[in-house]
């Protein structure tokens, strides 16, 4: 998510705006999932795709897998959580598969206290970034495009 790109090449501001450690695009590798530590205690996953860049939470909204370790499938643009198997999709952080609905199907059955049909919605915490030069300054608050 880009809010807009500058050809200054000074911090956008106000400096507490943006996590304090940008992300260099030039060293961004294509189609590959990448960790970066913005400071402050926050780590993000990257994936860059042509000009579009994912600026994503480092932990998955499930059970807080860590993401740095998910596959990623570049056919499908989607990344899939090691601890679960949870499968989101990239660009929008939607839940795309939960394994558990298909493997705990034969026991879902409604009951006083259950309800099959209102399961928990996971997404992907997508950040949104401005760029300066060859930087992503990362926002701190959740964006969309």
């Amino acid at each position: 998510m880009r809010s807009a790109e500058h050809s200054v090449t000074e911090r956008p501001g106000p400096a507490d705006a943006f996590y304090p450690r940008p992300i260099e695009l030039r060293g961004l590798r294509p189609g590959v999932l990448q960790n970066r530590d913005l400071g402050d205690g926050v780590e993000v996953v990257v994936i860059r795709e042509g000009d579009i860049v994912h600026v994503l939470r480092e932990v998955c909204p499930h059970m807080g897998g860590p993401l740095s370790e998910a596959t990623y499938c570049r056919k499908d643009g989607t990344l899939e959580c090691p601890w679960h198997g949870y499968v989101f999709d990239v660009a929008t952080g939607a839940l795309k598969d939960n394994p558990n609905e298909r493997i705990m199907a034969p026991m879902r059955q409604p009951t006083e206290c259950f309800r099959p049909d209102r399961t928990p919605r996971y997404a992907l915490t997508r950040l949104a970034y401005t760029v300066v030069g060859d930087r992503a300054y990362v926002s701190r608050t959740r964006g969309r495009e």
